[in-house]
């Protein structure tokens, strides 16, 4: 059997180690000179968002996919425009390392593998999928998808990424939402160390020209003490991609619509749609019903993104209450309830209330 994948990335990387341990060598193409984005950072994996599995780390290993976090995420602090709340636990998730570091996620998959990844070619899939039996596109956008129809955009983001030096607390995630800077995304703050932290702002539905008019407002308007070494401005597309499958292309990560539209998470759902590819090329599967739980999670983490986009700051206040208050920090944070899958019925109800209302009256909810 001939398979080919497209990008190095942790989905295609993911799908490489899972077609390797059933014997099975794929050609990687990869058009950078090297493994790994091109700036390092850190990612989250947040227990809430993925269940309704318990713990991603867990899970991924029993899968075939074994990684080893930088830590684990015991606090989590949610600064809203007159709000503050926390969250903290033994383990509420995992920072991972991305980038080009030998300990980054990227570079943890590569070393699994007993084969040569073909780098500096940028690969035509028009002609792999004539020359190959199967064709696994994992190249972190939705440029092919979108190029066969199969792409259907639901937020469409520009984030700004720095290295910061500070004093941080280690294991403690720090969210920030307000209308004012951030519009209906947020930042986040995640430390390395205690002295050296990422900064990130994730802003839906501007240019980027408009980018560093939010970021300066959050720096000013916030007043933190630090002081950024780097930074990096990345457009993300978040959205569904029907058919996941066409003709003997399989579309994986970011390609298959692995960012999810509320707070643009993706790590998890990218590693294990390439393990899901593999599978369903592997066993014979079906993989259009393989894959069809993370599209649906997906949809769910809509209606969010929605009430979101309509919340004023008071409504924004009221939210992080409304996460924080003990009976309910209880059951979405410290029990596997699926916060996501219920919690969407809520917000779904809460979006079509809002909606049938007034403008001004939606932005003050």
């Amino acid at each position: 059997m001939k398979v080919a994948v497209i990008g190095a990335g942790p989905s295609g990387l993911a799908a490489s180690i899972i077609l390797q341990k059933h014997g099975v060598f794929p050609d990687v193409f990869e058009k950078k000179d090297r493994i790994g984005e091109l700036f390092n950072h850190i990612a989250g994996l947040l227990k809430v968002i993925n269940r309704p599995v318990k713990d991603p780390i867990i899970f991924l290993k029993k899968k075939g996919i074994d990684i080893k976090p930088m830590g684990k995420i015991k606090r989590i602090i949610m600064k809203g425009p007159r709000v503050e709340g926390i969250v903290a636990g033994n383990n509420l998730g995992y920072t991972i390392l991305r980038g080009q570091d030998k300990d980054s996620l990227e570079n943890q998959l590569y070393e699994k593998l007993n084969f040569p990844i073909h780098f500096n070619e940028e690969a035509d899939y028009r002609r792999l999928k004539e020359e190959y039996d199967y064709v696994i596109v994992a190249t972190g956008n939705s440029q092919i998808p979108k190029s066969l129809g199969c792409w259907h955009e639901l937020v469409s983001t520009w984030v700004r990424v720095a290295n910061v030096l500070g004093h941080f607390e280690e294991g403690t995630l720090i969210m920030w939402i307000n209308n004012l800077y951030t519009k209906s995304g947020y930042v986040y703050l995640i430390p390395y160390s205690e002295k050296r932290a990422v900064l990130a702002m994730v802003i839906p539905y501007i240019s980027k020209e408009e980018l560093q008019y939010y970021w300066d407002a959050f720096l000013k308007v916030e007043g933190l003490k630090v002081d950024i070494v780097n930074t990096v401005d990345l457009s993300h597309d978040s959205g569904n991609c029907f058919p996941h499958q066409y003709e003997n292309l399989l579309f994986v990560g970011n390609a298959g619509g692995a960012i999810e539209p509320f707070l643009g998470f993706g790590t998890f759902n990218s590693i294990l749609s390439g393990i899901i590819a593999a599978e369903s090329i592997i066993f014979k599967k079906d993989f259009e019903k393989s894959i069809k739980p993370l599209a649906d999670a997906n949809i769910k983490m809509l209606e969010f993104r929605k009430a979101l986009d309509l919340m004023g700051n008071d409504g924004i206040d009221r939210f992080i209450k409304f996460l924080t208050f003990p009976p309910i920090k209880t059951l979405v944070y410290h029990t596997n309830f699926n916060a996501i899958k219920y919690g969407s019925i809520f917000m779904k109800y809460t979006f079509n209330k809002l909606y049938n209302k007034p403008y001004e009256q939606r932005k003050k909810v």
